[in-house]
């Protein structure tokens, strides 16, 4: 086996066009069995994928926590009437 195979670096850089699709499946929990062990085996030793994982699954995280303190609906409702409400006052 080649070395620079087996070699992991912390290079950034795209992953692996192959691996893209299921990178995104594993961080967004889709991708299960032996498809997700792949996916897990290959980032130990391709620091461009690893490194592209990491970043969704904290994106994804992220998003989450936002999600969860969003405002309610009706709150959003009020805020933005309010809003058309202001620039249409201002336009007279």
């Amino acid at each position: 086996m080649k070395q620079s195979i087996m070699k992991k670096d912390n290079s950034e850089g795209p992953p692996c066009k192959h691996m893209e699709h299921l990178l995104q499946g594993v961080a967004d929990g889709s991708v299960k069995g032996l498809r997700k062990w792949f996916v897990l085996f290959h980032v130990t030793h391709c620091s461009h994928c690893g490194n592209f994982l990491k970043r969704l699954q904290t994106m994804l995280s992220v998003m989450h926590d936002k999600k969860d303190n969003l405002p309610p609906d009706e709150a959003l409702a009020r805020l933005k009437l309010k809003i058309r409400n202001l620039e249409s006052e201002s336009k007279e």
